[in-house]
């Protein structure tokens, strides 16, 4: 280093080299100017705050403010080998583990390669990196704060058959870990930019480490082709490089794929067999995977063990993500996301699968990317399709060509900008009932019951007032009910009616489902379930009667395909009312057997002698307070609906009759046409629901024969001594809406 100059300053032709070196002693001479001239050391307070404490009256509390809970809370756990992740107990090596640098055989590197496999499979499923990718010491070697691109491991001195081995180690493994982080960076790029619930769904917390933001996608992908390159001309066992080679070219293939070549997801899922095959050939390492690593995180949670995965299980995880990662695309083909109706069919096919977030993430993408379906679909226009299907087929209201009039004279560009702005009012809780879908199952009835004053508004208000002002351009069509009283179609109004009755009885399906009603209230909401539909049947025959109408009322000036609009719409809404039809039957049914067997002791409601009968109820339907039509039935009407109103055997009979009415209802649905019934798509999913719906009916009919023969044999007419009632959990129902009591005679288990 040169000396400096007397004045202080540095001449022009100073190499960069010396300003930096200058730069830095007159730093460190700062430093050491505000470094305090005594030595600290610890020292023993305990005795000092103990007396201090003493002196204090009882309740008094003396708390710096600068020092808050979360402080306090940290300091107790310091030193707590449960709770401090930085600790070293006694005896204990601060060595991580394995060198990081050190010379592995080929069959080792496999070995860490299956481990990473695993591990990010877990991470998949929602455990933080610190307890799964993080606690490779290769990962963590190439992501240390210190290390800089091109990130290399750090290098052991080797000779003779180990320089080879650590040859492997840096053209091999480190390309391969590489690629695991860049793939990592994809997942959580694509998680973090839809809808998802940290530490429920995902944990996105990197822990203060950065994933090689300095390496591109492509230069992993490069360095991965010099990996396979360097296995093939080195001498290696071929079944060992042959493995190598699997898994170098699967893990090209899902860094492709992350990285947004959703073409490489259909090749993925034949690897897994050529994984499994070699993993016989994998050997493990000592010290290459340690939970230690947890001691360098930035982290305030407690230390985690690293997981033990299993081979086998982290394979059917890949198997079932690159599944549904297929499934997105098969679920958004052409003639699908032209469809509104099988669209949301496709989306609740999709929820049912019950996916991993990052799984999720990617449907969402597909639905949401640059505001259109598939990029090719505007959200607008299907938007508009949805509308025009359910209640303006063969209607220039929900005509294309009306929105493209400009003669600001005319009715149809009137209309049209007053749709228009409707559509404008009501596009986000629309496009929320393909997001809230793509959630978890808990989510989605939490954000639902959410959404129903929102919904509620955009009927009562929103669509209310655009109907009125679509009557001040153009006469609505009228008709006679039965009782003589003229009525309007409203088909704004209709339109949104329908899916607040649609989303009100999911939710309720949906807490079945989840299993949040309690044993006795199950024949109430069955009940309540049952009022819901059977306004949504009331609605859809109210849309069908002036479907018939209009088409009664086409011209042969009237555009060609009105008449098809109507037909395929009526055709539709024949089977939404089939559906609606089944729905209440069944919903009925076990409404009755629930009240029978709450009537009969055989269920036993809670003993609250502190509770008041209309707080109680109105905690329970307090996501639908705030709607007024249909308006939530009074505490009293809940307590009437949970009891049979009739003899036993006449409710039992009534049973049946209702159950034989929902199974000819399910053979209609059972021989829809998926392009009519607008299921296209989705085909499989509705045949296994349809079976498991006639299988909840079969289910139900043997429980009424179980309690018609107890009652039969039953002197005092009581069941209480001789059955025994099981409400199966979600997992193990024929439906996991439909509960339906399974019902044991006593002396038969005897």
């Amino acid at each position: 280093m040169k000396a400096m100059p007397e004045d202080g300053f540095m001449n022009a032709n100073d190499t960069n080299g010396d300003a930096y070196a200058i730069a830095a002693v007159r730093l460190a001479e700062e430093a050491k100017a505000f470094r305090p001239s005594y030595q600290r050391k610890p020292e023993d307070v305990t005795e000092a705050f103990a007396k201090a404490s003493k002196s204090l009256p009882p309740g008094e509390l003396v708390k710096d403010e600068f020092f808050t809970l979360f402080e306090a809370v940290a300091a107790l756990e310091i030193m707590d080998p449960m709770m401090d992740s930085g600790v070293i107990l006694t005896g204990e090596s601060e060595d991580l583990g394995l060198d990081p640098g050190a010379p592995l055989s080929a069959a080792q590197v496999l070995g860490i390669m299956d481990h990473l496999w695993c591990l990010e499979a877990a991470w998949l499923e929602g455990y933080p990196l610190s307890q799964t990718i993080y606690t490779s010491v290769h990962v963590d070697a190439l992501m240390a704060p210190e290390n800089r691109h091109p990130y290399p491991l750090p290098s052991s001195p080797s000779t003779g058959h180990q320089a080879k081995e650590t040859d492997l180690v840096h053209a091999v493994l480190r390309a391969y870990c590489i690629a695991v982080i860049k793939s990592v960076e994809c997942v959580l790029q694509m998680v973090q930019s839809q809808n998802f619930y940290e530490e429920e769904d995902f944990v996105t917390h990197l822990f203060g480490r950065e994933l090689l933001p300095k390496t591109t996608e492509e230069e992993a992908i490069g360095l991965l082709n010099d990996a396979a390159s360097y296995v093939t001309t080195h001498e290696l066992d071929s079944n060992v490089a042959h493995a190598l080679h699997i898994r170098l070219d699967a893990r090209k293939m899902h860094l492709l794929a992350t990285a947004g070549e959703a073409t490489q997801w259909i090749s993925l899922p034949s690897t897994l067999d050529d994984l499994r095959r070699g993993h016989s050939l994998a050997q493990s390492t000592d010290g290459a995977l340690t939970d230690k690593i947890q001691r360098h995180l930035a982290t305030s949670t407690p230390p985690r063990p690293t997981l033990d995965v299993k081979w086998e299980d982290a394979l059917q995880q890949w198997s079932r993500l690159y599944a549904d990662a297929n499934e997105v695309s098969r679920l958004t083909e052409f003639w699908i996301r032209q469809s509104p109706a099988c669209l949301q069919r496709a989306t609740w096919t999709f929820a049912a699968r019950n996916s991993c977030t990052y799984a999720r993430a990617l449907f969402q993408d597909r639905l949401f990317a640059d505001g259109k379906i598939a990029a090719d679909v505007p959200h607008f226009d299907l938007l508009l399709t949805d509308i025009r299907d359910l209640v303006l087929a063969g209607d220039s209201l929900g005509d294309t060509a009306s929105f493209e009039v400009e003669a600001t004279s005319d009715p149809r560009h009137r209309c049209a900008r007053v749709v228009e702005s409707f559509m404008d009012k009501a596009f986000d809780e629309y496009m929320n009932l393909y997001r809230m879908v793509c959630q978890n199952r808990c989510r989605i009835r939490r954000t639902f019951t959410q959404a129903l004053p929102l919904l509620e508004q955009l009927e009562t208000h929103v669509a209310t007032e655009a109907d009125n002002e679509l009557l001040t351009i153009t006469p609505g069509r009228r008709l006679n009910t039965p009782l003589g009283k003229q009525v309007l179609l409203n088909p704004l109004s209709a339109w949104a009616r329908y899916y607040k009755l649609k989303i009100m009885a999911e939710t309720i399906q949906l807490g079945f489902e989840t299993d949040i009603y309690l044993d006795y209230e199950m024949g109430p909401m069955y009940w309540y379930l049952a009022q819901l539909v059977i306004e949504r049947y009331k609605l859809l025959e109210h849309i069908d009667a002036f479907l018939r109408t209009r088409s009664g009322a086409l011209s042969t000036s009237s555009p060609a395909h009105y008449a098809d609009e109507i037909d395929a719409a009526r055709i539709r809404i024949s089977y939404l009312i089939a559906d609606a039809n089944a729905s209440i039957a069944i919903a009925a049914a076990l409404s009755m057997t629930h009240n029978l067997i709450l009537d009969h002791d055989l269920i036993k409601p809670a003993s609250r002698s502190y509770a008041q009968s209309h707080l109680v109820h109105e905690a329970r339907m307090k996501p639908y307070l705030a709607i007024t039509s249909p308006a939530v039935p009074s505490a009293e009407t809940f307590i009437r609906a949970g009891r049979t109103q009739e003899p036993t055997l006449v409710t039992l009979r009534r049973i049946e009759e209702t159950v034989a009415s929902a199974k000819s209802h399910l053979a209609v649905l059972k021989t829809a046409d998926p392009v009519a019934a607008k299921y296209r798509g989705s085909e499989a999913r509705w045949k296994l629901e349809i079976k498991q719906w006639e299988t909840t009916c079969v289910a139900i009919s043997v429980a009424v024969t179980v309690l018609k023969r107890t009652l039969a044999s039953a002197t005092d007419g009581g069941l209480l001594d001789k059955l025994e009632v099981n409400l199966s959990v979600p997992a193990k129902r024929y439906h996991v809406s439909w509960v339906v009591p399974q019902l044991r005679e006593k002396s038969a288990r005897g």
